[in-house]
């Protein structure tokens, strides 16, 4: 035993004894002098946890409870070491008291103090004094030849103490041990001798009838495909609540290939876990026993085969005389434990049986981990989010202006699956700059050069890529599927500008993608499906030929020069998918011409003269054949299951202007009614977010979550509880965690309040709590965005055109840009920030077209003005501006708009809607009399 690292006994003593008199001393001293009288909380603080007293209470409480229990079990552990007995008693922080009390008392004793404790010194001189080196040394071999004996392998921590009472059954036996080793050379070649520590893994020899500790073999789980914590929990512990003692019990350890579990949202299949004591497993286990018990229960040998593990049959035996007479556990043994074996020889014991190993690149930052299984490239998020920044221009673009009489109101938006949401994150989280807004994001994704590599997976943490002309690869294997599916969807995120070409036989596509790839296949630019096989083969054909035309043209001997030379006909790289089991002989040979033409194909199933690479369930190649062998070897493919694709595929074809059928349903959020008193706090969101107390405005910049958590709370007014708060701001974070980082930010966000406020103001609490919701105290705070959606509510309800276009004039006077402009919160940018802009924009327009019907043309104007300012690419709102201008003779500022909107849809590679088209077609038209 050390006491931290101490390697003598006397330090160790008064280490162990210092450490007990500060704790039994110093902890009350230290209350008694600082923090006596207690104040307690009132009932209104009680009703609001984070409040500082409260937590000082608590503290103080829990402080005050462990010192007592401390104590207590300090005057157990005493009464046990005078009585020489171990107590039945069990209290919190006994282990510790027993460790500090033992390390004084063996400390005090020479031989107990020493983990590598001998016999004393005189002890030692005694036994040599006239007798010679040999007689002693055969002496001792006698000694140990005719003694029975057991062998320990000594562990971390132990003493001849300790080792006494564990498997003597009395402390005091160490006696014993050292009489039994006394004379012998230890493992690492010194002899026992006096003063020296224990070293763990040296073999000790005990009398015969040490007996065995009770070990067990820890319940593991091998994680499957799909499992979940919460599910393993729910199964094998009988609540999924559970799940957090499973992700305790193996947060950080190393898994197969050198994987850790760090995010209890992330397992990867065949993981093994480590489950707590108690669950489901072991109360069958139990009761299974409690029903065999009573047949045996006068024979030894089947009550020690009685443990929590399965049910193990005991055959009776008659012991070997070099055995021991004491008994031994049938079940497996704990590698990290004490490990007691007898003299005689043992047969090894059954090895346990291999588990598959599993993808390892969840720890690597170069790839994503889906929540639905599933693992692609980090580049593949980028072109998800951008087909999803797509997705969104192509519907602000798509918007018309509302008529006079239509009701506006903020829509609920349409749900993203998760694997596209999680994405899109991966995507935001990759880069510490702000991620650029949607024009910005499609202009710079567009490119015109083909990809001239295969992105296949993941080795060692590292990527692995594999060239795509003249690729000849083949999968199968369960995982095969998935891998094909990963390698399709990747290369449709790069078929603008005609880079990519893929063929797949329709009958292939429908079994990876499912039946609606025929409905989306107009919106897939470079995807081309064939009605057969053959057909995909002749078209592979035709493809070959007509490069092999172009090539001559040119000069050029391979695609590569071509494209060196020739940038203006770059030739799209171009795939074949197909599923053929045994190969095509004719398909083998179209592609040994394939390198040099730019093609390359994967398919299922196996190919005679490519690569052939079978793909476990866990997606990992375990064989490989083939020219690619020394490539592929031991890499774990990126994969896609049915679900995640067919989300992924449909945000492709969302992005490339299919329209979608999500219904549109208001999301008519409940705003307070308006306070009849002031209120001290202004809170405003759209346009950059500002906060002011009586004028004076507050700085929450370095208080970045508790002005997230303000913002969150403003957009639900009727309050979120604890869980949805911290699943909106912290979901990566452990529940605890998430919740300490709740009251830490609730804490901020008050302080700051109060700090800015009036005297009597320094007890409100800003955010009230109402049983389990959280919510803004709207007699106290002033939000901007509460009096927009009433205004928008005032506009909808409004029998007569004067009421509605006050209200719509309200509510153009809150907006002075986007909802919390500058803030990236991906919670933000996904669910409230662009369904508030289009609403926002709706209300300009009709605003308006109010103002137009009035004979009010500047007014009108500058509402038009504002709308294009909110959102440049939104074309009803620049077709406004441009047809009023051009009605009012404002010619050429009508053609200086009409050439930025057409710059910025050029930029985006898209064309003008027929509306705007007649518009522009209007404007361009010469005037009579000129």
């Amino acid at each position: 035993m050390t006491m931290y690292g101490l390697r003598h006994p006397l330090l160790a003593r008064t280490a162990a004894g210092t450490a007990l008199t500060a704790l039994l001393a110093g902890i009350p001293t230290i209350l008694l002098t600082y923090f006596w009288p207690i104040d307690l909380p009132t009932l209104d603080d009680l009703a609001t946890p984070g409040e500082p007293i409260v937590i000082k209470t608590l503290l103080l409480a829990t402080v005050w409870t462990c010192w007592t229990l401390f104590a207590l079990a300090v005057a157990v552990e005493l009464v046990g070491t005078v009585r020489a007995r171990r107590s039945q008693v069990r209290l919190p922080f006994q282990r510790l008291a027993a460790y500090l009390i033992t390390t004084i008392t063996v400390a005090a004793t020479a031989p107990i103090a020493a983990p590598r404790a001998l016999i004393p010194a005189a002890a030692v001189a005694a036994t040599s004094t006239g007798v010679p080196d040999q007689a002693v040394a055969t002496e001792a071999h006698r000694a140990e030849t005719a003694k029975p004996y057991v062998t320990y392998e000594v562990q971390p921590r132990d003493t001849l103490w300790t080792i006494a009472e564990k498997h003597l059954g009395d402390p005091m036996r160490y006696r014993d041990i050292i009489a039994l080793n006394q004379g012998r050379t230890m493992d690492d070649g010194q002899p026992f001798a006096q003063g020296e520590w224990l070293q763990p893994g040296s073999t000790l020899h005990l009398p015969a009838d040490a007996r065995h500790p009770e070990q067990t073999r820890p319940r593991t789980h091998t994680v499957a495909s799909g499992e979940t914590l919460w599910g393993i929990s729910k199964q094998r512990l009988g609540k999924g609540i559970r799940y957090k003692k499973i992700f305790k019990l193996n947060k950080g350890r190393p898994q197969p290939a050198g994987a850790r579990l760090t995010d209890p949202d992330v397992l990867q299949p065949g993981w093994r876990l480590i489950l707590p004591k108690h669950g489901r497993d072991t109360q069958k286990a139990k009761s299974v026993h409690r029903r065999t018990l009573p047949q045996h229960a006068a024979d030894p040998a089947h009550r020690r085969a009685i443990s929590l593990g399965p049910v193990v049959k005991v055959e009776p035996r008659q012991p070997s005389h070099r055995e021991t007479a004491s008994p031994r556990p049938t079940t497996g043994t704990v590698p990290s434990r004490p490990v007691i074996t007898s003299s005689s020889p043992r047969p090894p014991a059954e090895p346990a049986p291999q588990t598959p190993r599993p993808a390892t690149a969840a720890t690597s930052s170069e790839v994503v981990i889906l929540p639905q299984g599933g693992m692609m490239a980090l580049s593949f998020a980028a072109g998800v989010a951008v087909a999803l920044a797509a997705t969104r221009l192509h519907r602000r673009r798509r918007l018309t202006a509302p008529t006079i009489d239509e009701p506006v109101s903020v829509l609920v938006p349409e749900p993203q699956p998760p694997a596209v949401r999680a994405l899109e994150r991966a995507h935001r989280s990759d880069s510490e700059a702000a991620p650029p807004d949607d024009f910005e994001l499609v202009s710079a994704a567009f490119e015109i050069e083909p990809p001239i590599t295969l992105k296949a997976g993941i080795r060692d943490d590292g990527p692995v890529h594999l060239p795509l002309s003249g690729l000849n690869l083949a999968l199968t294997g369960p995982g095969a599927d998935d891998c094909i599916r990963a390698i399709v969807l990747d290369l449709l995120t790069q078929t603008d500008a005609y880079r990519t070409s893929i063929i797949i036989p329709a009958q292939d596509a429908e079994r990876w993608f499912g039946d609606t790839i025929t409905a989306l296949i107009d919106h897939l630019p470079g995807l081309r499906l064939t009605a057969t096989f053959e057909e995909a083969i002749n078209h592979l054909e035709e493809q070959l030929v007509s490069r092999r035309g172009i090539l001559q043209d040119y000069e050029s001997d391979d695609i590569h020069q071509l494209r060196q030379a020739e940038p203006g006909e770059p030739l799209p790289a171009l795939l074949l998918a197909v599923s053929c089991s045994d190969g095509h002989p004719y398909l083998d040979t179209l592609l040994t011409m394939a390198a040099r033409l730019g093609l390359g194909a994967v398919l299922t199933g196996r190919s005679p003269s490519g690569t052939t690479c079978e793909v476990d369930q866990y997606h990992r190649i375990t064989e490989v054949a083939g020219p690619l062998g020394k490539e592929l070897r031991d890499v774990t493919l990126f994969h896609l299951p049915p679900d995640a694709a067919a989300s992924v595929l449909h945000t492709l074809a969302t992005g490339n202007g299919m329209p979608t059928e999500h219904p549109e349903q208001p999301a008519n959020l409940p705003v307070p009614p308006p306070s009849t008193t002031p209120q001290p706090v202004r809170f405003t969101l759209l346009g950059e977010p500002t906060i002011d107390v009586h004028g004076t405005p507050v700085d929450l910049s370095r208080r970045t979550k508790a002005l997230e958590l303000f913002v969150l709370l403003a957009l639900h007014p009727k309050g979120l509880d604890r869980e949805e708060i911290c699943e909106h701001l912290w979901p990566d974070l452990e529940e605890t965690l998430a919740g300490y980082r709740f009251h830490a930010a609730l804490k901020d966000l008050r302080t700051a309040l109060r700090d800015a406020s009036a005297p009597n103001d320094r007890k409100t609490h800003f955010v009230e709590r109402s049983g389990k919701t959280y919510r803004i105290e709207p007699q106290h705070v002033d939000v901007d965005l509460w009096a927009f959606h009433q205004a928008l509510a005032d506009a909808r309800t409004a029998t007569k055109e004067q009421a509605k276009l006050t209200a719509l004039e309200t509510a153009a006077s809150l907006c002075r840009g986007q909802l919390g402009q500058g803030l990236k919160y991906d919670w933000l940018d996904q669910d409230h920030r662009w369904p508030l802009t289009i609403a926002t924009i709706k209300a300009l327009l009709q605003l308006g077209a109010l103002h137009e019907h009035t004979g009010q043309n500047e007014r009108a104007l500058e509402i038009y003005d504002q709308a294009c300012a909110l959102d440049p690419d939104m074309e009803s709102a620049t077709r406004s501006v441009i047809r009023l201008l051009t009605s009012l003779g404002r010619t050429d500022e009508a053609r200086r708009r009409a050439r930025h909107l057409q710059a910025r849809l050029n930029a985006l590679g898209v064309v003008p809607s027929r509306q705007t088209e007649a518009v522009l077609q209007q404007l361009h038209k010469p005037r009579v009399g000129h």
